[in-house]
């Protein structure tokens, strides 16, 4: 029927990692801020008189998979709690008008599944708003009073409002790691085109690497940026069931930073595996005719053309790359590679 009195004594014992916390506080604010929108979009059908009860998202665990050292305090080694998304077959902010309303939630994530049941009950006095904070557990009974219809939808109202201004938290929090990211896979696709020409340098040149931030970051007239579209995977209740959302957050700026960035250097998507096939020509002869039948010998469902052989192989920096600085971990690679190149 939900958690055990057992479990929450001993996970309330623990804290919670410290960054993640705050990061799926944020999250559950844009959740709860957009299930206020939904119900103020119809608020026509709002009760005279109702109460508001935001059910939580998330359910707070020790992790029963691998996360490395992240379920781990800095300095003390004390167990940190992780994330674990629920999801109920209602909107997460709901109203009440009659006696109550059962709920039911899924609970999945960092190797726990966990079904149950609970009320959201009406109890004259109690105060009309019930937020997440006032839920000890999920198959604890939420109670919650009712108030005029005017002042439910000024709840509702602060709610959506505290939602919008979660968003932009959450985006301005990406927005370094993003830059980071970014600076990762400049070096990585310039090591790795290095190993095909022998010349390393920098691909890219500041200006476009801020161009490519800011596209990702807010997208252009025709879509928005990729930074908007992984917060919406990040809303919904599968995303993280086997990955903590700051590790999900991460793999996928990295992904589409790289993507980005060989898409601003005209290299096709495939031009790794285009390269590597040159290189283990036995004579090194490179003539793109012959590229593309050893290619299409190892991957044939990729239909590769001359086109796309030429564009791969002739791919080359920004003319003001060299000023570019690469990150002290990615001059340390090229050392090494340096050393153990023949």
């Amino acid at each position: 029927m939900g958690l055990s009195a057992e479990i929450i004594e001993n996970e309330e014992a623990c804290n919670r990692h410290p960054n993640l916390d705050i990061l799926c506080e944020r999250l559950q604010a844009v959740m709860h801020g957009r299930a206020a929108e939904e119900l103020l979009a119809h608020r026509e059908t709002i009760p005279e008189y109702a109460g508001v009860a935001a059910l939580p998202a998330w359910t707070w665990l020790r992790p029963l998979i691998n996360v490395g050292r992240k379920d781990k305090a800095f300095g003390t080694g004390e167990g940190l709690l992780m994330p674990v998304r629920n999801d109920w077959d209602t909107p997460l902010v709901l109203l009440v008008s009659g006696e109550s309303v059962p709920v039911t939630y899924r609970s999945r994530g960092m190797g726990h599944t966990m079904a149950g049941q609970s009320k959201v009950v009406v109890r004259p006095g109690a105060r009309p708003v019930a937020m997440v904070q006032e839920v000890p557990s999920l198959a604890s009974m939420v109670f919650v009073g009712t108030a005029p219809r005017a002042m439910v939808i000024r709840s509702l109202e602060a709610i959506a409002e505290a939602g919008k201004q979660a968003l932009w938290a959450v985006i301005q929090s990406i927005e370094p790691k993003l830059r980071k990211e970014l600076y990762k896979a400049h070096a990585h696709v310039s090591h790795e085109i290095a190993e095909t020409t022998g010349a390393f340098q920098p691909m890219l040149d500041e200006i476009g690497i801020d161009e490519i931030q800011d596209f990702m970051m807010f997208g252009d007239d025709t879509k928005p940026g990729s930074v908007f579209r992984l917060i919406e995977l990040c809303l919904t209740p599968e995303c993280f069931l086997r990955v903590d959302p700051l590790k999900y957050m991460t793999k996928h700026l990295r992904r589409d930073a790289e993507t980005q960035i060989r898409r601003k250097i005209g290299d096709p998507h495939i031009g790794p595996k285009i390269r590597e096939i040159a290189r283990s020509l036995p004579d090194g002869n490179r003539d793109l005719a012959r590229i593309v039948s050893e290619y299409r010998k190892v991957y044939p469902k990729d239909r590769l053309s001359i086109n796309r052989a030429e564009a791969a192989m002739t791919v080359s920096p920004d003319a003001m790359a060299r000023a570019t600085v690469l990150l002290p971990e990615t001059m340390d690679l090229m050392a090494r590679n340096a050393r153990v190149r023949p």
